[in-house]
């Protein structure tokens, strides 16, 4: 009876580089077949996964579903076909021999085909072909380890070339930076739209409205690969990564987040106006919708249940549009309008869980109301805003605790040099260690200081409402939309909570500056400026 062959293929992403083609070995294990008179059933193979990791391995892999399947004699009687044994390992020679073994315990013979040896699982295992699998994956394993420093040895120098000021450019570099005489220079007109993107971004737009406006005026893709598919259109990830990548300002990052040179790259934007971003991005997590032409509840955001606590959601219940045929087979359309239709409520209640709010609130009663008092506020802004006084007060206490663990160290090398005990070595260097973990931890509070300085105050919302008023009803509607998006965001600064109680009132806390109580009609009921 004819034995069955399986064939199987592998190459990393490196192999592929530097030829070891899958249509190679595909092609050779063929004719190796054919030439030892066996049938072949299947032929395997896994991309661009690495023998030296045990990649191939993992769960997933052809290999590993082939193993399992053999320890589930399924295969019993085949032969499994590769090119060398360090296709199907290069963990070395124990791991090796071991897959070897295992698969011939389990009834299937390994068969090699460039130096046409087959180990068979119903040999005797002598002490040659143990020799042989041994060494063979030996030197597959030394040979891949040898490649694997030689290329982290290369990446290191490149990455202490950079971090010294003379690294040059190399691999991927972004698609705003070109390369003229083996420098970088600034792409101009990119550096403008990303500039438009920070812009727009900081006005209270948000990822999905940018790549929208980008797509909708067709601005040209920025793709450095040719592979890439250039009628794709911009995407959500590549702005998200522009707007919160460092690289924006200059930085070059090891491992996407260690950064080891700050002006590797010239600055497409400012670092005032990346900071302000941030400090959007940390006031205001999601901004705005997926429709850019719609932000109906300027109030998003800020509206709890004054019985519950929870959020009070936003209603929109339109204008009913009906139509009917003449007997002339005429089309008529007619609308029915409701009159005041959007609504305040508690989202609980509304869902009918836990809270028994039924109150319903017209919305643009409420918003006038808000907006009216916000508008009437006087804000004094001479004192530091809280979020930067408590980043100072956190850099000055990991500043103490750096002060206090250096005098700590310095006493103890002065004990050292006067011979002391090797407990005290050891304390040094808890201490060394101690002491680099709070500068990072003192640099991170700088940077958070940089980001809450940046942040607008009070007043400029204040200001800032009072510029955008007559935009919140405009006829244009990106006009419209920006205007609310841009004043929702400003009102968030100022307005620290907005609740519908259960007696049909409700009640507006203007963060430490006020508090206002209102009736249904928005006349005032009580409060007081703080």
């Amino acid at each position: 009876m004819t034995q069955k062959a399986v064939i199987y293929a592998r190459f990393s992403t490196l192999e592929q580089s530097k030829g070891y083609s899958l249509e190679r070995q595909m092609k050779n294990g063929r004719e190796y077949v054919e030439r030892m008179g066996w049938s072949l059933e299947a032929q395997l193979k896994d991309e661009g996964r690495s023998a030296f990791h045990g990649r191939n391995r993992d769960e997933g892999a052809a290999l590993h579903t082939f193993e399992s399947e053999a320890r589930s004699g399924h295969h019993r009687g085949k032969v499994l076909c590769v090119e060398n044994i360090d296709r199907l390992s290069r963990q070395g020679a124990k791991a090796a021999a071991q897959l070897v073994w295992s698969l011939n315990e389990h009834g299937v013979d390994v068969a090699t085909w460039h130096d046409g040896y087959i180990y068979r699982a119903d040999g005797d295992g002598d002490l040659m072909e143990l020799f042989s699998v041994i060494v063979k994956a030996q030197m597959a394993y030394e040979e891949s380890l040898k490649k694997s420093k030689r290329s982290r040895d290369n990446w290191e120098k490149k990455y202490s070339d950079i971090e010294n000021g003379k690294g040059t450019t190399f691999g991927g570099k972004p698609a705003w930076i070109d390369t003229i005489d083996g420098h970088h220079s600034l792409n101009e007109y990119r550096a403008k739209v990303i500039n438009e993107m920070f812009d727009w971004y900081i006005d209270g737009m948000g990822y999905m409205a940018i790549v929208q406006k980008l797509n909708d005026r067709q601005e040209p893709l920025w793709h450095t690969k040719n592979y890439k598919n250039p009628k794709g259109g911009w995407q959500f990830s590549y702005v998200h990564r522009i707007i919160n990548g460092r690289t924006v300002i200059g930085e070059f990052q090891k491992n996407g987040n260690e950064t080891i040179a700050t002006d590797f790259y010239p600055a497409a934007v400012t670092l005032e106006k990346y900071n302000r971003a941030q400090a959007v991005m940390l006031s205001k997590p999601r901004l705005v919708g997926r429709d850019s032409k719609k932000k109906n509840n300027l109030l998003s955001g800020m509206v709890f249940c004054g019985v519950c606590g929870k959020v009070a959601g936003y209603e929109n219940k339109g204008n009913s549009t009906h139509k009917y045929v003449t007997k002339s087979g005429e089309i008529r359309r007619y609308g029915v309008t409701t009159g005041n239709n959007e609504y305040l409520i508690c989202d609980a209640y509304r869902r009918k869980h836990e809270c028994d709010n039924k109150q319903r609130l017209y919305y643009k009663i409420v918003e006038n109301a808000v907006l009216e008092r916000v508008l009437s506020l006087t804000i004094d802004e001479e004192q530091d805003s809280e979020p930067v006084e408590e980043a100072r007060q956190s850099i000055a206490i990991i500043e103490r605790e750096i002060a206090l663990k250096t005098a700590q160290m310095n006493n103890l090398v002065e004990a050292l040099a006067d011979g002391g005990a090797k407990a005290i070595v050891s304390r040094i260097a808890a201490l060394e260690g101690e002491i680099e973990a709070l500068q990072e931890r003192l640099e991170a509070a700088h940077n958070h200081l940089l980001i809450v300085q940046s942040a607008p105050t009070k007043s400029i919302d204040a200001e800032l409402i009072r510029d955008l008023r007559s935009d919140l009803k405009s006829d244009d509607p990106d006009i419209r939309f920006y205007a609310r998006s841009k004043t929702n965001l400003a009102l968030k600064n100022i307005v620290n909570k907005i609740a519908i109680n259960d007696d049909a009132t409700f009640t507006v806390w203007a963060d430490e500056l006020a508090v206002w109580h209102f009736d249904a009609e928005g006349k005032v009921i009580g409060g007081q400026v703080i």
